[in-house]
């Protein structure tokens, strides 16, 4: 398929008064922009012949742009319709590249994770209770509010009134004895599973 010339894709401006003058700006415009379009399309969305229908949506924004100015010059017509037209691939690969979930619920029920029942949470805290039984409540609070909460270390540091070095580092070390004690070393593996 012969690709269109300038003059095929700016039949969607038709004829109207201001038109006169908007045409040979906008065809100059495609002219510079198209061999341009066809690469975006072809990169972006798989298909050169997608530029086609882009292109004159781009014209007739762009001629919408223009109708009310009284003059404009080539290189700005260029920018206004390259604009329009990297917002129309942009829209089509939005549009495109939606998720469609077809099926039953049941036929979900198997990709979705399987809710957390309140007996599950019961027995998290029962553990981390029991795992955490033996540690000073300051190193406890600052523990749960670092790995739990997320907290950074300057703000536990500052409610606990220490350093944030020295915090960090008794951290570290009751860390290092909890593992000790769950049969853990550093590495998450338990001793002898090598």
């Amino acid at each position: 398929m012969a690709s269109p010339s300038p003059s095929d894709l700016l039949w969607i401006i038709g004829f109207t008064p201001q038109g006169q003058w908007i045409v040979p700006i906008v065809r100059a415009a495609v002219r510079a922009e198209w061999a341009t379009a066809q690469q975006i399309a072809r990169a972006q969305l798989g298909d050169e012949a997608l530029a086609r229908e882009l292109m004159e949506s781009a014209i007739a924004r762009t001629h919408e742009y223009l109708a009310d100015r009284l003059q404009a010059t080539v290189d700005e017509a260029r920018k206004i319709l390259n604009i329009h037209y990297r917002n129309g691939v942009r829209r089509h690969k939005r549009v495109n590249s939606r998720l469609v979930l077809r099926g039953t619920g049941a036929d979900l029920e198997s990709l979705a994770p399987s809710p957390i029942s309140s007996a599950d949470r019961v027995d998290a805290h029962l553990d981390l209770d029991t795992i955490l039984r033996d540690t000073p409540a300051d190193m406890r609070y600052a523990l749960l509010a670092r790995y739990g909460a997320r907290r950074r270390w300057d703000d536990v540091a500052a409610e606990l009134s220490r350093s944030r070095d020295s915090l960090r580092m008794a951290s570290k070390r009751e860390l290092d004895r909890l593992r000790l004690k769950l049969g853990a070393n550093k590495n998450g593996s338990k001793p002898g599973s090598r």
